[in-house]
């Protein structure tokens, strides 16, 4: 590797970090450690610890469940027990990169079953657009019904047009890919691409089942957030929640900095004080904001422990003799 590549590669690796402490940083310089630290030990951490238990159960049963469908509808036959083995996988190795998760599943696919990596990513993005899709739905559907309980909350309205238009673009990205017309030289070549396979074959039953399975996976989060920041004393509007809730989850799947540290705790401080008819409990949104990531990273990591058992059992079961 020559020299000025390996700067580069030095500095992509440092980079999140650096953002990561700048905006903890900022974080700490808006709420001091001592008060957040206050809060959180005043919080009801047996409510909070029974929330993310329950939640990170469901969210595992659910994504396990949608992968073994998913992977066997459009590469490879995956039973659950090989799916739950996935995901655990996955959910050990997202503590060190979120995209290190989604690459090990691919991977795993083709050692396991001998799926072309560039199928393999295909399914893998087709499942992410109908993230893009619901997480706008659901922001689009909070910031409509928020303005007609707290005065103030029509700043919202060009943040609404912009999740509203991601809906329109996904959508409209996903019919041109499954349609044959019009035929175009770019949309032939755009079609084409081999990491669109899976939007050019699924029918509307595949994306009915993913928009029904990751709906009720997406919501968990906004349950979770509802009444995880009750256990910190904090009540915020459903509304409000209903809103925030998934441009926080975008905002830490930024690829800026590490699992989403900072960015999520300066989107929590934006929209849940009281600027949008939140709480004037900078502490305690701070006290939650970094208490959910952490609970999230444990209670994932227990979850993966747990079926690594099943990991080794299915790799030895592929393995060949």
């Amino acid at each position: 590797m020559d020299a000025p590549r390996g700067l580069r590669e030095r500095a992509k690796a440092i980079l999140p970090w650096i953002v990561a402490v700048g905006l903890v940083y900022y974080v700490f310089t808006r709420v001091p450690i001592a008060q957040a630290w206050e809060a959180a030990q005043a919080a009801n951490l047996g409510l909070f610890a029974g929330v993310m238990a329950t939640a990170i159960l469901a969210w595992f049963a659910i994504e396990s469940t949608l992968y073994a469908w998913l992977f066997t509808r459009f590469n490879a036959p995956v039973d659950l027990t090989e799916a739950r083995a996935l995901r655990g996988m996955s959910y050990l190795l997202t503590t060190i990169n979120w995209n290190v998760g989604k690459a090990a599943v691919i991977l795993r696919l083709k050692q396991t079953k001998d799926v072309p990596l560039l199928e393999g990513t295909s399914t893998v993005m087709f499942y992410q657009s109908v993230d893009g899709i619901i997480l706008a739905g659901f922001a689009t559907a909070g910031m409509t019904l928020l303005p007609t309980l707290v005065d103030g909350a029509e700043d919202l309205s060009e943040a609404r047009s912009w999740a509203l238009l991601v809906i329109v673009l996904t959508v409209v990205n996903l019919v041109i890919l499954r349609a044959s017309w019009p035929t175009f030289r770019w949309l032939r070549w755009w079609r084409e691409i081999r990491v669109h396979q899976a939007h050019r074959r699924f029918a509307a039953r595949d994306l009915a089942i993913l928009l029904a399975g990751k709906s009720v996976y997406h919501f968990l989060y906004i349950l979770v957030f509802y009444f995880g920041t009750r256990a910190f004393g904090i009540e915020l509007p459903f509304p409000l929640v209903l809103a925030a809730t998934p441009i926080v989850q975008a905002v830490g799947g930024l690829p800026i900095s590490p699992a989403g540290l900072g960015t999520q705790q300066a989107a929590m401080l934006y929209f849940f004080g009281t600027r949008f008819g939140g709480t004037d409990s900078e502490a305690a949104i701070v006290a939650f904001g970094f208490s959910f990531p952490v609970a999230l990273i444990l209670g994932r990591c227990l979850v993966g422990v747990f079926y690594l058992k099943e990991f080794a059992a299915v790799r030895s079961k592929t393995s060949p003799t």
